[in-house]
């Protein structure tokens, strides 16, 4: 299986969004002629402008308040299938047992080697895919505010990274996505935090 390289852009390290490193995730991609760069080259495409009008990568940065350029040059940003979901057929096709495995284990790796503070996930897809975090695997489930979207946590060897579950741009009330933003910004990094 083909795994999609993440787009990392340099002021991730060095800036990220508001001091924080996040991690931008959407569900899958889907191209007839699959390789490993397709995620670099589409976020590379939507920073030039050659991809203007993608409501995927549109809709996210506007959320936060900033051009595509802005934001995509400093976060990271990963598709939860790690390779091509099918052709333009299947788009919105959910992943095989073997893509959503390898997608939870990526998903979990990237963010352990990147160190990315927060996990964004832009897809109830993706989100329902992930194994329960360490507040679901004790029977609670947080909320962000007043709205519906959870938030939670994983353990990464030393480190905790919060994960939340988000909509897809395309299915989303603008107000209510930058709402839910703002709150996850809000979130303190480290989870002892919350005890």
């Amino acid at each position: 299986m083909i795994e999609h390289d993440p787009w990392v852009d340099p002021l991730f390290d060095s800036e990220g969004i508001r001091g924080q490193r996040l991690g931008i995730v959407g569900y899958s991609c889907w191209i007839d002629d699959d390789h490993p760069r397709y995620t670099i080259e589409s976020v590379e495409n939507v920073i030039s402008g050659a991809w203007s009008n993608v409501r995927f990568f549109n809709g996210v940065a506007s959320y936060f308040g900033m051009g595509r350029a802005e934001f995509y040059n400093r976060v990271v940003m990963f598709e939860f299938v790690p390779c091509s979901i099918g052709g333009r057929q299947d788009r919105y096709a959910r992943a095989t047992a073997e893509q959503a495995a390898a997608g939870r284990e990526r998903t979990l790796r990237l963010a352990n080697e990147h160190e990315i503070d927060k996990l964004l996930f832009f897809s109830g897809k993706a989100w329902k895919s992930m194994p329960l975090g360490l507040e679901k695997s004790e029977g609670r489930r947080q909320f962000l505010g007043d709205t519906r979207f959870e938030f939670g946590h994983y353990q990464l060897g030393e480190r905790q990274v919060t994960a939340a579950g988000l909509r897809h741009p395309q299915y989303a009330s603008r107000a209510l996505m930058v709402s839910a933003v703002e709150q996850i910004l809000a979130l303190p990094i480290d989870r002892r935090a919350f005890a």
